[in-house]
């Protein structure tokens, strides 16, 4: 464990509030380097907490907040664990819910992507039946809606394709 002196200045040299003793935050060739977790839970405090952050109004905002608990990294490491691999970061599986052990893993990007507000279509699943992209696949969606809706004529999209959007329609809306 690192001596007080050693507290003192690292907390001097970087101006800020941090706690040294966890060893989450190193000075490696003169810069500040945290560990990803470390990062994760930074970020995660910032949205939350802080007003003159850019995406506070999607986060802290709308009301969304953090587990007292995790006030303290230790905490949230001890809850949270080490991120799986690299591709992995803080996820909240009820986009709505707030910041608390039992919302929250560790998800890629496409896990993530998943759990958008607009991700209602689940597109992703349609484009893996038929093996295009999910953009593709959201396209087909809205020419097909939109066709219903008598907004355009024709759906610019093969017979069978049409078809295979319209089950999928309808078992995402039962």
């Amino acid at each position: 464990m690192p001596s007080l002196w050693y507290i003192v200045i690292s907390y001097i040299t970087t101006k800020s509030i941090m706690r040294q003793t966890h060893n989450e935050v190193q000075k490696i060739n003169g810069k500040r380097v945290a560990t990803p977790e470390y990062r994760s839970w930074q970020m995660m405090r910032n949205r939350c907490l802080n007003k003159n952050a850019t995406d506070y109004s999607y986060y802290g905002g709308r009301g969304i907040s953090i587990d007292p608990r995790w006030d303290q990294y230790e905490n949230f490491l001890l809850d949270m664990g080490r991120r799986p691999s690299l591709s992995h970061s803080l996820e909240r599986l009820d986009y709505n819910g707030n910041y608390v052990k039992s919302n929250c893993c560790w998800a890629t990007r496409k896990e993530q992507a998943r759990n958008r507000a607009y991700a209602k279509t689940k597109a992703w699943e349609l484009a893996e039946k038929l093996g295009v992209k999910p953009m593709t696949a959201h396209h087909y969606i809205w020419r097909v809606r939109a066709k219903d809706r008598g907004v355009i004529k024709g759906t610019a999209i093969n017979p069978e394709c049409e078809l295979i959007v319209r089950d999928f329609l309808k078992g995402i809306t039962q």
